[in-house]
């Protein structure tokens, strides 16, 4: 079995003896098998010793317990479960109280729950966040925390699955008594506050006992109401709902047989095996194999060139990171202006009091402007962040190996261009790296990691450090057009649909329907559809009475920037249908012999989606991306695709290969010769033999820069 609890005995102030059960599975006690098993032994251990006259219950390794280990839920669980455990330990005739230092998660909540009191240090957390893993608190947590804080309080703390600081908690009334110092202080707190409460009337502690205090029938159903909104689409936070509503109106027991019924429904669906493969998913990505870590160099000083969107977003995510930034425009009125846009986002920041001023002030003082490349020279890493031209990004790095000091990682914040292009104009290509930052760069997460066939093994090293640092979800992918995210994402059939007889509101409703955020026609006018429709335009390939995209951008809809797009834009941008533009798109198609079409919304999902898993095939195949759940990380982080999907690689494994084969076959699609590969061997996406086939695929593309 996984994992120990401790036992020792100690001395309160007053002298009562008090045990100590400490938690003992680094690095943050997960509660594994063997976790489970010593608590329940440990427990009636001390019920069993006349000695001791109270308990208290921590863990080791600077943390309280982090909750489940979800690895069990796949590999099956061994000794006792841990509701069982919590009701031994709430049955306790010997008061029971929870030291908790650090975090005090998931199930480890629920063992603090399970407790008769519960002392916190100042440092500490409180949360049961397992609606990020498509589950509910399985343990008691929807039943006890409503008879402990209200159900509108225990609603909240467990859809938004966002921990509490101690200070928080302790408000909210889940901890009774916060305690300052190092842990062995607290610890210590803890015994003494166990000794106190010998003799005292325990049933009233007991969280079993009664029901919650039920909440008006209206404010439940505005609770769902909120979180169909704020989750939409997902499972897990109606299913919280329902368990917290029982514990208003039923015994524990029945209250327990709710959450058990509700888990396990949740346990067996699509969403929580993709929430879990998310889970890990986000966590692998930054791993690179063979890539030594340590050889990573210094990132104290960083060089941002462009002052617009894009650079001014990197800045402010360096700056908040304690680095020493440096933001370079060579037009006086870009800089101006940049430095005028950052000033203003935290100026929203204080108003929201999401930040306070004196955080701002410090994040804005790591901040130089300059219009000289000779400030430069003392940068660690820069980040060239301009417009999509070959010919200025060449002259940039050109002026980076100028300047830069040796060692300078070179990166480029190119979204498709060729980055051994770029290196091409330097000296130094083994500094040379991209790195893809999505806009707006200081609120999405992803950052890809462009690796060249040219860079050097501590330039990937550093650039995953600078990831790490910016509190980026970061991934290594290879050096192709768009890379991951833009390239899989860029084959989407939403031209084909437009096209082919679908009013953008038809697509727009399937793919928000599926769970994406923003449906394609809303992003493009979001992005704004004059940006594509120019450069058609500049090229000579527009043709507006083929093409509904080249139609738009000649009659000036260019989407929310001018209040008309696909759809029109009140003064709110609040968006509805506009038969302006439908009119539009049915000339087209008049003039291309195009029917209007009705589809299913599966059919147009598939559509819409199925090019975007072949497209992940060939990326794997070509040795583009390390693993499959890299492509899933980037879609997920990068355009927001479904969370609880797992991405376009995961929704193809739900499908199942062969389904999906037989589908992109169906849409006339030449299939990935990998996909036919998987099918004809019967691979799943983690089995052995895909994973070596796909590790192959990698080495072979970069062996000629071996990590």
């Amino acid at each position: 079995m996984k994992g120990a609890v401790q036992y020792e005995k100690r001395k309160a102030g007053n002298g009562t003896c008090v045990a100590l059960l400490t938690m003992d599975n680094a690095p943050v006690n997960a509660l594994s098998s063997g976790v489970r098993d010593g608590l329940d032994k440990r427990l009636k251990e001390a019920l069993a010793d006349a000695e001791v006259k109270a308990i208290v219950v921590t863990g080791g390794h600077g943390a309280f317990c982090a909750g489940a280990d979800i690895s069990e839920f796949s590999s099956g669980m061994a000794g006792p479960p841990l509701p069982m455990v919590i009701d031994g330990l709430e049955a306790s005739e010997k008061p029971i109280v929870a030291a908790i230092d650090g975090v005090s998660l998931g199930g480890g909540c629920e063992v603090a729950l399970g407790c008769h009191w519960r002392v916190a240090s100042s440092r500490s957390m409180a949360g049961l966040p397992e609606v990020n893993l498509g589950l509910l608190p399985g343990a008691g947590g929807t039943q006890r925390l409503p008879r402990l804080i209200g159900v509108e309080s225990s609603i909240d703390f467990m859809c938004r699955g966002a921990p509490l600081p101690a200070a928080m908690a302790a408000k909210a009334g889940i901890y009774d008594t916060i305690a300052e110092g190092d842990n062995a202080k607290v610890v210590q707190a803890a015994v003494d506050f166990a000794a106190g409460k010998v003799g005292a009337d325990l049933a009233a502690r007991r969280l079993c006992n009664g029901t919650a205090k039920a909440a008006s029938p209206d404010g439940v159903a505005a609770k769902r109401k909120e979180y169909q909104r704020m989750r939409q689409g997902e499972l897990a936070p109606q299913a919280i709902i329902t368990c917290i509503e029982a514990a208003t109106d039923r015994e524990f027991r029945e209250g327990m047989n709710v959450e058990g019924k509700e888990f396990g429904k949740l346990l067996m669906g699509d969403q929580s095996k993709a929430l879990q493969y998310m889970f890990f998913a986000e966590r692998q990505c930054a791993k690179v194999p063979g890539l030594d870590a340590k050889q990573s160099g210094p990132l104290n000083a960083a060089g941002i060139v462009g002052a617009g969107l894009m650079g001014g977003g990197i800045a402010m995510c360096c700056a908040e990171a304690g680095m020493k930034v440096v933001l370079l425009d060579v037009d006086q009125k870009n800089l101006d202006r940049g430095m005028s846009v950052i000033q203003k986002n935290y100026a929203r920041s204080v108003e929201r009091k999401s930040k306070t001023q004196a955080q701002v002030d410090k994040i804005l003082a790591n901040i130089t402007p300059s219009t000289s490349y000779d400030s430069l020279k003392d940068c660690d890493i820069v980040v060239e962040a301009v417009f999509e031209n070959m010919d200025l990004k060449k002259k940039i790095f050109a002026s980076f190996d100028k300047v830069c000091k040796p060692g300078c990682i070179l990166a480029s914040n190119t979204s498709r261009l060729d980055i051994d292009v770029i290196a091409g104009a330097t000296s130094r290509p083994q500094d040379v790296i991209g790195c893809h930052f999505f806009s707006p760069a200081n609120v999405m997460r992803l950052l890809e990691n462009v690796r060249g066939p040219r860079t050097a093994p501590k330039t990937i090293a550093t650039a995953m450090a600078f990831g790490t640092k910016l509190k980026k979800v970061t991934c290594l992918v290879g050096n192709c057009n768009g890379f991951i995210a833009n390239r899989v994402m860029g084959v989407s059939g939403f031209g084909e649909l437009l096209q082919g007889g679908l009013l953008p509101y038809q697509i727009d409703e399937a793919a928000e329907g599926y769970g994406m955020k923003m449906g394609p026609a809303r992003m493009n006018d979001l992005v704004g559809l004059d940006l594509f429709g120019r450069e058609r335009a500049k090229s000579g390939q527009a043709n507006p009475d083929k093409f509904v995209s080249d139609a738009m951008f000649k009659l000036e809809r260019y989407g929310q920037k001018n209040g008309k797009g696909f759809y029109k834009y009140d003064e709110k941008r609040q968006l509805s249908r506009d038969p302006e533009a439908e009119a539009i798109i049915h000339q087209v198609w008049k003039n291309i012999g195009v029917q209007p079409k009705t589809m299913s919304k599966d059919e147009i999902v598939d559509i819409l989606y199925l090019p975007v898993v072949n497209e992940g095939f060939k990326c794997l195949e070509e040795g583009m991306a390390i693993r499959p759940s890299d492509i899933d990380t980037c879609c997920v982080f990068g355009y927001n695709w479904p969370r609880y999907r797992g991405g376009p690689m995961q929704w193809a494994t739900s499908i199942g290969l062969p389904k999906v084969l037989e589908k992109i076959e169906k849409l006339g699609l030449k299939p990935s010769e990998l996909l036919k590969e998987c099918v004809n061997n019967k691979w799943k996406l983690n089995s052995k033999e895909f994973t070596a086939r796909i590790a192959t695929a990698w080495d072979a593309q970069w062996s000629k820069s071996k990590l």
